[in-house]
């Protein structure tokens, strides 16, 4: 009978430091894209121009990201707890709020704030409607979009938390405002902390949309500068990549934010059962 050769299974080890590999693919081709974008800018003239014509803009875009997600999350929060309410009222007025602008494209619902209800309320307060810059505008039109997404966050987050917990807190003789606030909130961010973090990637993306109101920003910035140039190839090919830019440091910085609260059931975990 002939010996078999000996056969090197792989172990565990193996697997995940394959599946890593793997995983890390991805992020070697962006940043060689990325890479390839630099050596032009560094020698290429026209490029050397766009680039700096349009990277201003990114200065207000992301004032507009970060002012415009700091009031959509407290209002999400609200919402999405008016949402989880036993008041009728209360839940109803939260819920045709989030479906009504679900339903509406995001440009779309730009013009109504910009144009419409913007007039509406500068009549209301008694000053003129000119005096509202638009970057305000768009600013705000932003914060109430996202604010319907971020609630409907929140409440899968809330949902999410095992009753147990709730009827814990209240044993030990915590009223419902303090269970909710002590317990089940921080756990149920926590828990929303992945899909919270899409939605702030998402809002910088779509403050490109806010251009429609000549607000300088990236994509305005681009628009101007390939219409008074016509180098439009330089200019939105700059604007692609400094998005995508954008949003692979802003997904990386979500990753090992997720990794460092040690958030059950993230991918990628360095912390696998041992076997």
């Amino acid at each position: 009978m002939t010996n078999m050769p000996d056969i090197e299974l792989p172990t565990l080890n193996t697997y995940r430091k394959s599946r890593r590999s793997g995983e890390s693919a991805w992020l070697y081709v962006m940043v060689a894209i990325i890479g390839g974008l630099v050596v032009l800018i560094l020698f290429d003239e026209g490029y050397q121009e766009a680039f700096g014509e349009i990277i201003p803009g990114l200065k207000l875009t992301l004032y507009l990201t970060i002012g415009s997600f700091m009031v959509a999350m407290p209002l999400g929060l609200f919402i999405g707890m008016g949402r989880l309410s036993k008041n009728r009222i209360i839940n109803t007025v939260s819920r045709v709020y989030i479906e009504f602008v679900r339903g509406m494209p995001m440009l779309v619902f730009i013009f109504v704030i910009a144009f419409v209800l913007t007039r509406d309320v500068a009549d209301l307060i008694g000053v003129k409607s000119r005096d509202i810059p638009n970057e305000w505008r768009g600013g705000a039109a932003l914060s109430l979009f996202y604010a319907a997404f971020i609630a409907e966050v929140v409440r899968a987050g809330v949902q999410s938390v095992e009753h147990g917990q709730i009827e814990a807190g209240m044993a030990v003789g915590l009223n419902r405002w303090q269970t909710n606030r002590r317990i089940v909130l921080p756990q149920a961010l926590r828990n929303a902390l992945p899909a919270l973090g899409n939605d702030f990637i998402s809002l910088m993306k779509d403050t490109s949309l806010v251009s429609v109101l000549a607000v300088s920003e990236l994509t305005q910035e681009a628009r101007i500068y390939s219409g008074s140039t016509f180098r439009i190839r330089e200019a939105f090919f700059i604007l692609a990549v400094i998005y995508v830019t954008l949003t692979l440091l802003l997904s990386l910085a979500l990753q090992w934010w997720e990794r460092w609260l040690e958030i059950p059931g993230r991918t990628g975990s360095d912390h696998q059962p041992s076997t």
